[in-house]
């Protein structure tokens, strides 16, 4: 072995080394983070409560012991009032007379204890639209319905009192609207924190989109509100601020939309759910009833319920009302992060030096320098984000000094510290992506070093193990778990290795075409922003193929088990495809030793995905790699014995 390459090896086993203790950490923790809520939309439940001729109370009761832990409460706005029919556009007996500040006179008819908190509500939100009660049963206000019919109005606390009285916790869920106040958002979000502790903001928008989402995390933090992020759907606006801002303090969520319960039924939707759970990270299932499609009675909801807190449960989860995140989420400090840093600097300099053909008074200054630059990252980035912070406050302790007597500065002032300076207030980390992009893209390149004889295949055997470990210690951390902040591997995880191999043919016309076959690959996927190796990456929701027909579900399970995903199962493919390489090419078949290669390549690739997504737990990702990548070695090395044994029996002869 050169010595530049047992140096690389060394360093690259130091940084694998380095993670274990992150990754330990981590597993413990995930341990812990096995507690998952189910939440019923109030909507379908009441729905189905009317249907199926029972009181909402009685519902109620029975969804909390068919399994679900939370019930949603959305906010009052008067439009949902009238389109639940809980108000009515009625002229007053005795209208008013005097003129309106704003707009015209409303009149709504409704329940004489629902009208007069209405009245008050918005006496305190918009006092110039003087509401007040006629006749006990009619509220008026001065206004539009279109305007003023959008805002949120707080939450029905005699429904919140009910869902509480059948055990379940509740899931408050403020509107978003046009022009949202400092103080109004600010008291919804008080309100929100009277019925529950865990906020679903409703719709698209986050109140508080855009200029006011500072106010929204300020009151969510005030109030001690946990945040669900949908970061499945990502269908919300301004749901990254709030997730950036509030992390921990978050949880991951979902719901099924109407167009992905089509081809479900209850049964699929559940294996649905635990799949969420198990490779997405979900521990916040928002549940919507089938009410029309695969639908055959209001009451199937609460089988639905049922089924999904069995399936949960045999997936290792606990379901529960407590989500609140186990802390501290396990993340490397700065030291354990430039010690970890030291595999991909050790691998990447193997892979520049074999791929560029250096010389060892190169090759070796390279490996030193690659190091040297891996272990300085974390520190150099934390000394930049440090001033960056310093000058944040000195620039914040200016403005109070000079600002106060120019109103008009101050306001421009003010709205740049809100949204230009949140880098220096919650600076990005790159030195984790850097290392991780380094890992991904490099390492199946190092490995093709392993054509070079049994023993360079046995050392890509340990770069392989320790280009996992600091993958997956890399990005590990509360942003990474949390799903805030993500692997972006800009496509060169796969393109960078089959480019390296496409290097090697001979033929350079073959290899001209070859190449640039690739680069357009790879301008396509990139203009489809698709990351090809996270589509196989996770399993498939279910084991085995449903299917009226005995062939067609055998068909179906046969596909599942030699199809790509999850990508994990494949782990084993680059160790024997790189065994494979070695043998054809001592055989004289270099044509077939490339296709092995780029085989050998992609299995790689495949191998090292799974550990760059933290939000699934490492002891399932290891369920399948671990045996594969076992199962592969093994096979590759009997493989290269045989052909060794063949050689020397053919010489002897």
């Amino acid at each position: 072995m050169k010595l530049s390459h047992l140096l690389s090896l060394t360093t690259a086993v130091a940084g694998g080394a380095a993670a274990i203790r992150t990754l330990t950490r981590r597993h413990q923790w995930e341990q812990t983070n096995n507690r998952v809520a189910i939440c019923v939309d109030y909507d379908d439940a009441y729905a189905a409560a009317i249907r199926a001729g029972i009181s909402m109370a009685d519902m109620l009761h029975r969804l909390a012991h068919s399994g679900a832990t939370h019930v949603s409460l959305p906010e009052w706005t008067l439009a949902r009032l009238i389109a639940a029919g809980q108000l009515t556009p009625q002229l007053a007996a005795t209208p008013l007379t005097q003129k309106p500040r704003v707009g015209h006179w409303n009149y709504l008819h409704g329940d004489a204890d629902l009208v007069a908190q209405l009245a008050a509500e918005l006496a305190v939100r918009l006092p110039y639209t003087e509401a007040t009660v006629l006749d006990h049963t009619t509220l008026a206000y001065a206004g539009d319905l279109p305007t003023v019919g959008e805002m949120g109005l707080g939450f029905d606390q005699q429904t919140a009192v009910l869902i509480r009285q059948q055990g379940l916790d509740i899931v408050p869920q403020p509107v978003s609207y046009a022009w949202p106040q400092k103080e109004l958002l600010e008291r919804t979000l008080a309100q929100a924190a009277q019925v529950g502790q865990v906020v679903a903001f409703a719709g698209n928008m986050i109140l508080g989109h855009e200029m006011h989402l500072g106010e929204t995390v300020d009151a969510l933090a005030a109030n001690q509100l946990t945040f669900v992020y949908f970061a499945e759907s990502r269908h919300q606006k301004g749901d990254w601020f709030i997730a950036k801002r509030r992390a921990p303090h978050i949880v991951l969520g979902h719901r099924l939309t109407a167009e992905e319960m089509v081809p479900l039924d209850y049964h699929a939707a559940c294996h649905n759910w635990a799949h969420f759970a198990r490779e997405r990270g979900i521990r916040f299932c928002y549940v919507n009833f089938f009410r029309v499609l695969h639908a055959t009675a209001p009451l199937e909801g609460l089988d639905y319920v049922h089924h999904l807190k069995h399936a949960l449960e045999d997936a290792g989860f606990v379901v529960t009302a407590d989500i609140g995140l186990p802390t501290p989420i396990p993340t490397p400090d700065t030291t354990e992060l430039a010690l970890t840093g030291l595999a991909a600097a050790g691998i990447g300099a193997t892979a520049v030096s074999d791929l560029l053909h250096l010389p060892p008074a190169l090759a070796l200054p390279l490996t030193a320098v690659a190091a040297g630059g891996a272990a300085a990252l974390p520190f150099v980035e934390r000394a930049r984000n440090q001033a960056a912070v310093a000058r944040q406050h000195h620039n914040h302790d200016h403005h109070h000094d000079h600002d106060h007597d120019h109103h008009d500065h101050h306001h421009h002032h003010d709205h740049d510290h809100d949204h230009g300076d949140l880098q220096a207030l919650y600076p990005p980390s790159y030195a984790p992506k850097l290392l991780a992009l380094g890992l991904t893209a490099l390492t199946p390149v190092a490995n093709l070093n392993a054509a070079n004889g049994t023993g360079e295949w046995l050392v890509s055997l340990v770069t392989q193990a320790a280009a996992a470990c600091s993958l997956a210690a890399v990005t590990s951390g509360t942003e990474y778990q949390l799903r805030i902040e993500a692997y972006r591997g800009f496509h060169l995880d796969w393109w960078l290795p089959l480019t390296a191999v496409c290097l090697k043919i001979p033929n350079q016309t073959t290899r001209a075409a070859a190449l640039a076959a690739l680069g357009g690959g790879w301008l396509l996927v990139r203009q489809r922003d698709v990351d090809l190796l996270s589509l196989v990456d996770p399993g498939y929701a279910e084991g085995h193929t449903h299917h009226i027909s005995a062939a067609m579900a055998l068909v179906g399970d046969v596909q599942m088990a030699v199809g790509p995903k999850p990508a994990r199962k494949w782990a084993g493919l680059g160790p024997a495809a790189r065994a494979l390489t070695l043998v054809l090419q001592q055989n004289n078949h270099p044509t077939a030793a490339l296709f092995a290669a780029s085989l050998g390549s992609m299995g790689d690739a495949f191998s090292l995905v799974g550990f760059r997504h933290p939000e699934r737990a490492l002891q399932e990702t290891l369920k399948q790699a671990l045996p594969s990548m076992a199962i592969g070695a093994a096979s590759g090395l009997v493989g290269l014995l045989l052909n060794q044994l063949v050689t020397k029996t053919a010489v002897s002869q």
